[in-house]
This record gives structure tokens, C-alpha cells and sequence, in this order.
């Protein structure tokens, strides 16, 4: 039976949105639906699990649902009057349609779902393609999410969480100032560990963008790369706030030495604006000597390391890990997600 879609006047009655915003329009979520094509990837559905994240008002939820019709669907969230809205909207004769009350910031809330009480179960894939059976939605716009997205990309890279089972595609509406962070290309004035973190693990595409005055600020190559789904402000609630996107995330298989990536990369990009042949003593006492007569490339190294692609913070990450004298990167304490607003 298809699950009641409410307009944004019902959902506005909601007493409480906690800090979050929502995409409370359904022909923008259709268009939305349309533009991922998710039966490319997921051709059957009859085998299709999903986790939904901070459905909060559960429109897009129910739209989904309908649409898709996966075999199971969980919807996890805690917050009071979300909880009371989403039992009565998963009260609905659709046995597929699951609320599970528990906090999606806590670790604990997946072990339990998954490992305990085994409500759950996602297939484990090989790491060949995206998982064609588990798909994973959320909300991530309030005060928490920035932090917690940079947490999971962390979790895609290391392949715990629920990345354990594969590459798992997740769709993650975030705050649009986030979004801006991820999708920095090089070069650009915002380009940081968490955009290197996102170039280097994933594959991930703006989705949709809410229209303002700082669209711009994506920059033409990712618009026009992109195309997103363009909606108005009057099609979300809260009625105020920050803008919002909407980012599809697509996990990538890979063999990098984490621990080594990570440290060179926090330590490069603390001297963004600093050219290599300087910044290389940051990794280490002797550093700037080391990587300057094994990179030979003397154009290359005049690049400050905003500048560099993955690639090349790769390319850097090989150099270091075949250095005798490397410092001991245990023994590091800098921040790992170290940003420059």
C-alpha cells in the first residue's frame, strides 16, 4: 500500500525541526528521483535495503518508498516530534516501511540495529561496484552534520561503519556551505583536507542546490559538470536558515596506505598556500631536502598544496612511505580535518 505524501503546509504543523532543513516539495523530489536514476543501479529493488537518516518530516521518505518499493526500509531517528510524526506515517499496512527510534550520531545505534538485534541485515559486497542491495539517505543540514559527514567519509576510506558491507552509495542532503567544502577543486579558495578526503575515496555529485545568491560560489566547473536540480527556498522548511544540497556519494575502491595518506595530507594542507619545495619540511626534519631531489619536477615543485589532485597528493603519499628517515607518524597529534573558513 503506498505511503501518505504530505504537503509542506501538513509538515509545517510539526512543533519542532531541531536546527534541521527539509526539501518538503514533491514534484522537486521527483525531478530529483529522475536526475539519479537509482534502477541503473539498483535493478532490483525486491532485493533493495535502505537506511534513512534523520527522516525528520518524512516526506522524502514516503516518496521514495513509493516510487522504489525496497524490500526494507528503515527510517532511524530520535528527536520527539519527528519520532511521533514517522509512527504514525509507518503505521501504514507496508511491512517494508520500519521506524526505529534510535540517535544516528551514536555508534552504538548501528551495532544495535545490525549486529544485536539484527533488524537489519545488510548482503556484504566485493568492492568491484557500488552495493546494487543497500542504499543509505540522510539529513545531515543541523549543527551536527559538517562534522559527522567528515566522520563518515573518514569511515569510507577505513571501510567500517556500514562501508564494511561494500561501497555503499549514500544520498546526504547537507548545508550548502558543506557542500561547497567537498566539492572544492583544486586551486580553489576553499579547497581543503575534506575535499582531498572526498576526491581521493569517493566519486561524489551535487544532486540538487537550493537558488541564492552564493550559487556561484560552487564554481562554474562543478555547475556545469553537475547540472543540478535547481529549487527555491519556499519549497523547504524551515522557512529560514542556510541553504541546503543535496550530494550523492559513491564510495571507491582503493589500496592507499591510510595512515600515511592522512598524515601527509593534514600536514601539506596546514601550509595551503605555501609552495611544496618549502612545505615538504612539515613532514619531517630534512623533508624539504628528501622530496626535493627525489621529485625532479622543479615546476611541480612550486605548487602550493591547495593546488594538488589526489593524484598527486598520492604520488607524494609513495615518496614519503619510501623515505628512510620519516618521522614517526604515531607520534602526531594535528587535527585531522583541519579546515579554513
Amino acid at each position: 500500500m503506498a505511503i501518505r505524501v504530505q504537503s509542506l503546509r501538513d509538515l509545517a504543523k510539526i512543533q519542532h525541526y531541531y536546527g534541521f532543513r527539509y526539501l518538503l516539495n514533491p514534484s522537486v523530489h521527483e525531478k530529483i528521483f529522475d536526475k539519479l536514476d537509482l534502477p541503473q543501479t539498483y535493478q532490483d529493488t525486491t532485493k533493495l535495503k535502505v537506511l534513512d537518516l534523520y527522516p525528520g518530516p518524512g516526506q522524502q521518505s514516503a516518496i521514495f518508498n513509493n516510487r522504489f518499493k525496497p524490500s526494507q526500509h528503515v527510517l532511524m531517528d530520535a528527536r520527539p516530534d519527528f519520532v511521533k510524526h514517522l509512527r504514525e506515517l509507518s503505521s501504514t499496512p507496508n511491512d517494508s516501511f520500519q521506524l526505529y527510534c534510535k540517535d544516528p550520531y551514536e555508534w552504538q545505534s548501528y551495532t544495535e540495529l545490525i549486529d544485536i538485534e539484527k533488524r537489519l541485515l545488510p548482503s556484504k559486497k566485493n568492492l568491484d561496484s557500488i552495493h546494487n542491495e543497500f542504499l543509505v539517505l540522510a539529513n545531515l543540514t543541523g549543527m551536527i552534520g559538517e562534522g559527522l559527514f567528515m566522520q563518515w567519509l573518514a569511515c569510507i576510506g577505513n571501510r567500517n561503519w556500514l562501508h564494511r558491507f561494500g561501497r555503499v552509495k549514500m544520498l546526504i542532503w547537507v548545508l550548502e556551505s558543506t557542500a561547497m567544502k567537498i566539492l572544492a577543486t583544486p586551486g580553489g579558495q576553499l579547497r581543503s583536507k575534506c575535499s582531498v578526503v572526498a576526491d581521493t575515496f569517493t566519486d561524489t555529485k551535487l544532486i540538487a542546490t537550493m537558488e541564492n545568491k552564493n550559487l556561484h560560489k560552487f564554481g562554474r566547473s562543478v555547475l556545469d559538470a553537475h547540472k543540478p536540480v535547481i529549487f527555491s527556498e519556499n519549497d523547504t522548511w524551515m522557512p529560514t536558515g542556510k541553504a541546503i544540497s543535496l550530494l550523492e556519494v559513491n564510495p571507491s575502491s582503493h589500496n592507499i596506505d591510510l595512515d600515511n595518506f592522512d598524515y601527509v595530507t593534514k600536514h601539506l594542507l596546514i601550509l595551503r598556500s605555501t609552495p611544496l619545495c618549502e612545505a615538504f619540511e612539515s613532514l619531517g626534519h630534512g623533508g624539504r631536502d628528501y622530496f626535493t631531489t627525489v621529485i625532479k619536477d622543479k615546476k611541480f615543485l612550486q605548487k602550493c598544496p591547495k593546488e594538488l589532485t589526489s593524484s598527486e597528493f598520492l604520488m607524494i603519499t609513495n615518496a614519503f612511505v619510501n623515505w628512510p628517515f620519516k618521522p614517526d607518524i604515531y607520534m602526531d597529534f594535528i587535527d585531522v580535518f583541519q579546515d579554513n573558513d
